[in-house]
């Protein structure tokens, strides 16, 4: 079957697509994609304060990191500084109490016997042996505490400062007992004198080369000290130079981030903006209301973007509605003033055609009134005289007795047939009827047949399929008016396609539920290919030649349907014919026909 000169679009057809972006994301997400995928919800004022805020945050926070590292080495390099000046005083000190402790030792060698009675010397001496042990004890304190010390010669567990301190002990033991018994005069000549060898040899042979190890380590401390120094220094230095270095390094940083930020906001900005504004030039310029914006984010933009696509898909809707509604307004009133023509030519011809079909009855009678009277006579007067068997031969007395009766029976068969157009005309159209009515709709189908009779070919085939309906609540001239355009179409086809088999329209009624039946109307044409089924109901769509067609066929049809609450669809396949599927419920529901007439 052809497609229909043209068809109305669907309520929900007629909105056009909304576009819509989607993303597919893949394992290796790109952080471009996770950020939109982000930042697509944030308004343009988050987004702006967003990148102020970060900017602000990475400068300020690579300042903080700057001073925070920067004090961090300080404190670092304070305390190495600290640690070495302490050990520099307690080594000087220690060396010094350990020099004071030979010269005492050496004092009270050199002195007379007699002299050594006196305690004085052996109380300094034994003063400085006691300074000395309390310096060795700082020492070993102080190297014990100070974690940055990392000596191999030095250190609190060093045997040799063990053994200097328990040698120190030692020579501070005798030098407390020469002075007890110095102290009671108990000491002869000979003890002071042996008292004091043995402290001599203490000190040489035992507590000297102690302590002259002792300061080759602390020398060796002093020189690892200094070096500590000259590294905290150093610390010192590359600390200022490292905080600067992450001070500019962060600065630098939030500068790029800013200016990225800046190039991101503003494209993201500027980007919708443009492509929105393009859109809007080329519908106002080309007046292609099928085109829509493409909606990448949920703010103020994407917000923009849709109300515009909304705003071009009710001016879409409006537009063809206006389209539809002239359509139906030029269609009404060429169908009204069809039918008024149609009812008045009607009209006319039914007042001779009654007065014919009336008198054809008793023409008939008189007739054969006639014919009897002649035979009646023919059997009382066999042979007439010669004028009249003359005149008989000449008319052909027995063919007018014989043909008469059959010429008058198809001048009443002619009558009724032009009653029956008439009365069909008549009923088609009634275009004026506000009201539902129930009707027979296989009664609707063969009037719709009998008008089209003149342009159904011989060679077109049409066969009726009808199951038991019931009466059927509509508007009869609409639904005829459906039938009408579907056939049409499948005569139009099948005129059209060079086929040698038999051409056929099979139409089937069936009463499908308790408040439905179903019409279809099928042809064996050449079908309706697939890529074009879906728009046989917008306006204006066909495909038969410019003259021969409106595109307003099927349009109509579609909306007398819907109007009856029902619905029209069509089932095709390539080479394999078209058929129409019609389903209108029996009876409506009050508020549905309030709601007809308010569309109306």
């Amino acid at each position: 079957m052809h497609p229909p000169d043209s068809s109305l679009l669907r309520k929900h057809k007629t909105q056009a697509l909304r576009a819509k972006s989607t993303c597919r994301f893949t394992l290796a997400e790109t952080p471009r994609s996770w950020l939109n995928r982000i930042t697509r919800r944030w308004s343009i004022h988050k987004k702006i304060a967003y990148g102020y805020v970060l900017a602000i945050s990475i400068a300020v926070l690579g300042t903080s990191a700057g001073l925070i590292v920067g004090e961090h080495y300080d404190d670092k390099a304070a305390q190495k500084l600290r640690s070495s000046d302490e050990r520099y005083d307690v080594m000087d000190l220690l060396e010094q109490a350990v020099v004071d402790v030979r010269i005492r030792q050496q004092t009270i060698m050199a002195k007379p016997d007699n002299t050594v009675r006196q305690p004085d010397e052996l109380k300094k001496l034994l003063e400085s042996i006691n300074e000395a042990k309390g310096h060795l004890f700082t020492l070993k304190s102080k190297l014990r505490d100070d974690t940055t010390f990392s000596g191999e010669n030095i250190s609190p567990s060093n045997p040799l400062l063990q053994t200097c301190n328990i040698e120190l002990k030692l020579y501070s033991d005798l030098v407390k007992s020469l002075l007890e018994q110095i102290d009671k005069n108990q000491a002869t000549p000979g003890e002071i004198q042996k008292s004091r060898q043995v402290l001599w040899t203490t000190l040489e042979r035992d507590l000297a080369p102690k302590l002259e190890q002792l300061s080759q380590s602390l020398n060796q401390l002093s020189n690892y000290t200094k070096a500590q120094q000259n590294q905290a220094k150093a610390t010192f230095k590359a600390a200022k130079v490292l905080r600067v270095m992450i001070i500019i390094a962060s600065m630098i940083l939030s500068m790029t981030i800013a200016l990225a930020l800046a190039f991101y906001t503003s494209r993201a900005i500027a980007r919708p903006i443009q492509a929105v504004t393009n859109v809007a030039k080329q519908v106002t310029q080309e007046g292609n209301f099928h085109l829509q914006a493409t909606v990448t984010t949920d703010d103020e933009i994407g917000i923009l973007a849709t109300s515009l696509n909304q705003l071009i898909q009710r001016v879409a809707l409006q537009i063809r509605e206006l389209q539809q509604a002239q359509a139906q307004l030029i269609q009404s009133e060429k169908m009204s003033g069809l039918g008024q023509m149609v009812a008045g030519i009607a009209h006319e011809i039914n007042n001779p055609v009654n007065f014919i079909y009336g008198n054809l009855s008793y023409t008939q009678e008189y007739s054969e009134d006639l014919i009897e009277l002649i035979k009646l006579y023919q059997q009382h007067y066999p042979e007439p005289v010669s004028e009249i068997s003359n005149k008989s031969e000449d008319i052909d007395l027995d063919f007018i007795s014989e043909d008469l009766p059959k010429i008058i029976s198809s001048m009443h068969i002619g009558a009724e047939r032009i009653r029956e157009i008439i009365l069909s005309l008549r009923k088609f159209s009634h275009l004026d009827e506000a009201e539902m009515k129930k009707v027979d709709i296989h009664e609707g189908i063969d009037n719709t047949l009998l008008i089209l009779k003149h342009r159904i070919h011989p060679a077109i085939v049409v066969t009726k399929e009808y199951d038991s309906l019931p009466l059927v609540e509509c508007y009869p001239a609409q639904l005829n008016q459906v039938f009408m355009n579907v056939i049409s179409n499948a005569i139009d086809e099948l005129l059209t396609a060079q086929k040698l088999h038999q051409l056929q329209i099979l139409i089937q009624t069936k009463h499908i539920d308790c408040n439905q039946v179903e019409v279809r109307i099928r042809d064996n044409g050449s079908g309706i290919p697939k890529e074009i089924q879906d728009k046989i109901f917008d306006p204006f769509f066909t495909t038969k030649p410019v003259g021969k067609g409106t595109g307003m066929g099927l349009a109509i049809c579609y909306q007398i349907v819907e109007k009856h609450h029902g619905k029209i669809e069509v089932i095709s396949e390539a080479s394999q014919g078209a058929e129409f599927v019609v389903t209108l419920p029996i009876e409506h529901v009050r508020s549905q026909e309030s709601e007809v007439r308010s569309q109306e």
